[in-house]
């Protein structure tokens, strides 16, 4: 079973949850609009989508200390939190589009100037 779902990118329960909705569905058992949403919506995500949610626990004083750089980059604290782990997981520079598309401006902006 944990091979299965393994392979499918997904939970045992999740597998488990849409055997038994096909199971009632082939039998003709009633399946509620619930549980069918359930097994279309819990499908293998589209690449680029996100797969996992992490929950992550933070001191209070650390979470104080999050939300200043967070905000200045227009961002949510977990969304912030997201893009430092990637960067650190994937050995990335961890700038946000917007501040990567400013740098980039200045660099031309410079090399411009250097120019003339």
């Amino acid at each position: 079973m944990h091979a299965v779902a393994s392979q499918q990118l997904i939970t045992e329960s999740v597998w488990l949850r849409r055997l038994v909705i096909t199971a009632l569905s082939e039998s003709g058992g009633s399946v509620s609009e619930k549980d069918a949403t359930l097994k279309t919506t819990t499908s293998v995500l589209p690449q680029g989508a996100r797969a996992a949610r992490l929950y992550v626990r933070l001191r209070p004083e650390d979470h104080l200390l999050l939300r200043e750089p967070a905000a200045a980059r227009g961002m949510a604290g977990a969304t912030y939190l997201s893009v430092l782990a990637r960067a650190h997981l994937r050995s990335l520079a961890p700038l946000p589009k917007d501040e990567l598309v400013a740098l980039k401006r200045s660099v031309a902006d410079l090399v411009r100037s250097a120019e003339t």
